[in-house]
């Protein structure tokens, strides 16, 4: 039954119990005006009002429901794929029918997991990795993500009415193409744990897959040289602040070389990011870079860092939210690093999602366990050079 549903039936009981009160009111009060016994008997009566506090109870449940929030049913289709997937977790292919078993990835094989549960699977990636929640993401059906990027802006000028209107420059277009490529991981569980049915075998699984993907895509979108995995931003050359030009960034070289004890190169490195990137800008850096950072003060005698009061809320510095992963270098004496990272990473760098992930049951290859292999594919690669600047912590 619908909350429509359940909203008329107590209207139409609510209309006529009121109904059915204003006429017996009128009865008695009529009966009263004319001093004329009423006809019913003691025990009528009684079981009259009886009727109308049970009529009353009743309208009072109705309306107490038609108040609960609605929740519609899961989809027949979806129940069932679920259903489906969860027997093939814990049994094999037993008892699912093999066109469930489908993949994008015909060579790869394996079974399509429902769309409930990748769900689950995306989201928590998109909350543990730091890459993911500061990038822009996007999901498609084929093998690569090609854009237009712009090199430089288009020109435009003011012009009095009758005067003449010379050309204007035009933006330089490059094509950038960022195919996906295939990553894995195989979590192993027990043929005992499998079969304790008060286990739920499903969500356990969807968090490893999670897991084991976000530590090796992460270091990818930061790392990776491009070759059968993303390419990160630090695959790419750098060349000093205002000697910027495509597929290089820039970035403030570091008077104290390999330490970090004075904000001005913070400070720098702030300016040196367009005004246009600031809004939705961020810092990256691994434990160490934050570490030094912590102990710095202004000039004012006040920590440059300010710790987050409220759970969920990154930190700040200079006033903008600082994400931290072993993943970037690491600020160590004697060492050259790019250990810090500032600005806009949505505009910067691009995550592409191919639809889909995949998992194989193998009960074989470690026995006594129950290996999960489990794949999809991703992509990443810089989108604008000049959305992101780096500091460069050279050796002496």
């Amino acid at each position: 039954m619908t909350t429509q549903m359940i909203q008329e039936a107590v209207d139409t009981l609510h209309q006529a119990f009121q109904d059915f009160k204003e006429a017996n009111d009128q009865r008695l009060l009529h009966l009263e005006t004319k001093g004329v016994t009423d006809p019913l008997t003691d025990s009528k009566v009684n079981r009259l009002n009886d009727l109308v506090e049970k009529a009353q109870n009743r309208l009072a449940r109705l309306e107490t429901a038609a108040q609960r929030p609605y929740v519609a049913p899961a989809a027949e289709a979806d129940t069932a794929e679920k259903a489906a997937f969860f027997s093939y977790v814990r049994k094999g292919t037993e008892g699912v029918e093999q066109k469930a078993l489908s993949s994008l990835n015909q060579e790869g094989g394996g079974y399509l997991i429902p769309t409930a549960l990748l769900d689950t699977i995306q989201a928590t990636m998109a909350v543990t990795s730091p890459m993911r929640s500061v990038s822009r993401v996007a999901a498609i059906s084929t093998d690569a993500l090609e854009l237009l990027q712009e090199k430089g802006s288009a020109d435009v000028g003011w012009v009095a009415e009758t005067a003449e209107r010379p050309e204007t420059g035009t933006p330089e277009l490059q094509k950038v193409r960022i195919p996906v490529h295939q990553i894995y991981a195989k979590p192993r569980a027990s043929q005992k744990l499998l079969d304790d049915a008060n286990v739920d075998i499903e969500t356990w699984l969807a968090q490893k897959i999670a897991e084991k993907m976000t530590v090796t895509e992460n270091a990818a979108f930061i790392n990776g040289d491009g070759n059968g995995k993303p390419k990160g931003f630090l695959a790419y050359d750098t060349v000093e602040v205002g000697k910027g030009e495509w597929g290089k960034f820039e970035a403030v070289v570091s008077k104290e070389n390999d330490a970090l004890t004075d904000g001005d190169v913070l400070l720098e490195a702030f300016h040196a990011l367009k005004a246009p990137y600031l809004r939705g800008a961020s810092w990256l850096m691994a434990r160490s870079a934050l570490a030094a950072i912590r102990k710095l003060k202004g000039g004012d005698g006040h920590y440059l860092w300010q710790p987050s009061l409220i759970d969920g809320t990154p930190s700040t510095l200079l006033g903008y939210p600082v994400m931290v992963t072993d993943d970037m270098p690491a600020l160590q004496a004697g060492r050259p690093s790019v250990a810090v990272a500032f600005g806009n990473f949505r505009e910067a760098y691009q995550i592409v999602d191919r639809a889909g992930l995949h998992v194989l049951r193998d009960p074989f290859s470690a026995k006594p366990y129950v290996e999960f292999y489990a794949t999809k594919r991703v992509g990443g690669d810089v989108i604008n050079f000049d959305a992101l600047k780096f500091i460069n912590f050279a050796k002496d």
